[in-house]
């Protein structure tokens, strides 16, 4: 069925006249004819008749015009809302990063509205693990990600700078009060680890078992907030993504002095879908604006 038939049903409803629904409709009325009659051919009834000069509603054109009008209207509010989605002043940007992120990226999000006065630019943001990350940039579930970096050609990437890791310890323990440690010194101690969906947990058992290492892992979890309750419980130490608002209740941060593999955390996006305006234009301002990331730590003297 043709869309534009329902559009003219719909106007020579209102006009109940040819010549007038014709007119507004900057069609001809010959073509108008022939449209209507091509519509009650596909419905196998006639939807006017004859008033005089005019035309009204047949019967059957009647119980036809509210699922025409709930139609149209149907279809006016999805243009209306995906236009408002994508425009680049007051559209929707769907993002998602790490857990730890999550106050630097709040940030993110006011910068650009308030250096571009996009102010009505709707974020939806959520914080996910790295695999979970992955999944949802490739399937489209998500606009832009930030995150370490993701393996693969249909991955587009912007570095916005080095997400440092601390040991995280519980204060009064005996690795609280140290100016720095070694990761030797985590050997045989109880330790909370992230579990062997995270990202972060592989990273650390490989340098762990290359320095021949052993904490006693006390729990697991994939959760940075879980990991900051059982820290500030005693239940252990860990090695965590530098907390951005501060050491967590109860806990002390300390550096760790050995070299140890770089957190690098980038913007990307998924080079074969496509985004919108609203999505483009974020990006691209990061990607103008440098290594935000670096950017917060030093405003915040993360560095």
């Amino acid at each position: 069925m043709n869309l534009q038939w329902l559009y003219y049903f719909d106007t020579i409803a209102e006009l109940e006249h040819y010549t007038k629904a014709a007119e507004k409709l900057h069609v001809s009325q010959s073509n108008l004819s022939h449209a209507i009659k091509e519509l009650e051919n596909e419905v196998g009834a006639e939807l006017f008749e004859r008033k005089g000069r005019n035309i009204k509603l047949s019967k059957y054109g009647e119980i036809f015009l509210p699922y025409v009008r709930q139609t149209l209207n149907s279809l006016e509010t999805g243009v209306s809302t995906l236009k408002e989605y994508i425009d680049p002043n007051i559209g929707t940007i769907v993002l998602a990063g790490f857990q730890s992120l999550g106050q630097f990226s709040t940030d993110l999000m006011v910068r650009y509205q308030s250096e571009t006065n996009r102010l009505d630019v709707q974020f939806q943001y959520s914080s996910e693990i790295w695999n979970r990350l992955s999944d949802m940039l490739h399937t489209g579930e998500i606009d832009l990600a930030l995150a370490t970096r993701m393996d693969g050609d249909w991955v587009g990437a912007d570095f916005i700078g080095v997400h440092r890791l601390v040991l995280l310890a519980p204060k009064g323990h005996s690795l609280a009060s140290e100016n720095g440690v070694q990761l030797k010194d985590l050997d045989g101690i109880n330790f909370i680890g992230f579990d062997s969906t995270s990202q972060i947990r592989s990273q650390l058992d490989r340098v762990f078992r290359s320095r021949n290492i052993f904490p006693n892992i006390a729990a697991e979890t994939q959760n940075d907030q879980i990991v900051y309750g059982l820290v500030a419980a005693g239940r252990g130490v860990s090695i965590v993504p530098e907390p951005l608002t501060g050491a967590p209740y109860n806990t002390v941060i300390v550096p760790i002095r050995d070299n140890i593999p770089e957190r690098r955390i980038y913007l990307q996006w998924n080079r074969n879908r496509y985004m919108s305006p609203a999505a483009k234009y974020f990006r691209d301002y990061i990607v103008r604006s440098g290594d935000v990331f670096d950017q917060y730590r030093k405003q915040h003297n993360l560095i």
